[in-house]
């Protein structure tokens, strides 16, 4: 598991993207494999399971 270096908790960080992107790479690859365990199930069913790393992917050309 990654620690993030943080102090406290604080609510709309503006650095919040700074703050997560060099665990990109990483999150949408543990998502991949996790949609692939859920491969067939329906979404109820699919605990944890999030779709979100597809729209993640398709931004990520005009995020850097």
């Amino acid at each position: 598991m990654v620690k993030l270096n943080t102090s406290e908790y604080k609510k709309n960080r503006s650095y919040m993207y700074q703050l997560l992107e060099p665990y990109m790479e990483q999150a949408i690859s543990n998502a991949k494999k996790l949609a692939n365990i859920n491969k067939g199930k329906k979404a109820s069913q699919s605990t944890p399971g999030t779709e979100v790393y597809r729209l993640i992917e398709k931004l990520l050309p005009y995020l850097k």
